[in-house]
């Protein structure tokens, strides 16, 4: 079992054509097709914005979103101090994906052992994007790391 997650985060100005083509940058660093992806997500402060929402339909995917305060508790390697004054956590990208992607594979069958980014945040002019996986145990030889938060919604069903 794999789930692959896309997140992004944009600032304003930012727009669908830029976000997609970020997207579809990540994709291909990743070695995915939009079909083996389960979602893009992002911060809730963003997706009620037509671009990201156009952009995710531009790849064929569902949009959805995570509050802050969520977001704010992923572990993420690239954290940014200028993110968390303007939104209030660290990282929309790398948390959003890595949070979609444990909740996706939560609700998969079969056993989740690892969640973990594929491709860390790639940045566009106004916007970014990271990739996120999540695999079984055969996938990643017995070799286990799980970032656990279960508050937030998930993508499984968008």
């Amino acid at each position: 079992m794999t789930c692959a997650v896309v997140g992004v985060g944009a600032s304003s100005g930012a727009g669908a054509a830029e976000v997609a083509d970020l997207i579809g940058g990540v994709l291909d660093e990743a070695g995915l097709e939009p079909g083996a992806v389960w979602c893009v997500a992002t911060a809730e402060g963003r997706a009620a914005e037509p671009v990201l929402r156009a952009a995710a339909a531009r790849r064929g995917l569902p949009l959805v979103a995570y509050p802050v305060e969520v977001l704010a508790r992923v572990e993420v390697p690239s954290p940014s101090g200028a993110v968390r004054a303007r939104t209030g956590t660290a990282s929309v990208a790398e948390a959003a994906a890595l949070h979609a992607a444990l909740h996706a594979a939560l609700k998969a069958p079969g056993s989740v052992e690892d969640v973990r980014l594929v491709v860390r945040k790639r940045r566009s002019a106004r916007a970014t994007a990271a990739v996120a996986r999540a695999a079984s145990i055969a996938e990643i030889g017995g070799q286990a790391r799980l970032f656990l938060d279960k508050s937030g919604g998930d993508c499984t069903g968008a």
